[in-house]
């Protein structure tokens, strides 16, 4: 009797289970608009500026940029969650929108602070040797 064998390729697992069950997921459920999270993340940064503003110290003038950016981040994790949880409960948003709202919003936060940061070193009088 002659036996007949396939070979079938062994593809290995992904490192990741959930890898490809994501795509599927996000296909299935529905979308925003992408301008609707920049809405809700410009809406976020803007509630939750002056609390940042508040916990930022005077220490930052004397950070690189990349430290400053740093800085920030660490300063408005705390202030961008209390924020986002609003967002969720006003809007019902779950968890991989709110991800992507923060995300952005950070962004938002970081690019108004250095922007305050450079308005105020701009405004300090300058001194010049007589």
């Amino acid at each position: 009797m002659l036996r007949v064998e396939q070979h079938r390729p062994r593809l290995a697992p992904p490192a990741n289970p959930k890898s490809l069950a994501m795509p599927l997921l996000n296909w299935l459920l529905p979308s925003v608009p992408p301008q609707q999270l920049h809405a809700w993340a410009m809406e976020v940064a803007r509630r939750s500026q002056d609390a940042v503003a508040a916990r930022l110290g005077p220490s930052m003038r004397r950070m690189t940029l990349s430290e400053c950016r740093g800085y920030i981040h660490a300063r408005a994790a705390t202030v961008l969650e209390v924020e986002l949880d609003l967002l969720e409960k006003q809007t019902g948003c779950g968890a991989n929108l709110a991800a992507a709202v923060r995300h952005r919003a950070m962004g938002e936060i970081v690019r108004l602070a250095i922007g305050d940061l450079l308005k105020t070193t701009r405004q300090a009088p300058v001194r010049k040797a007589a």
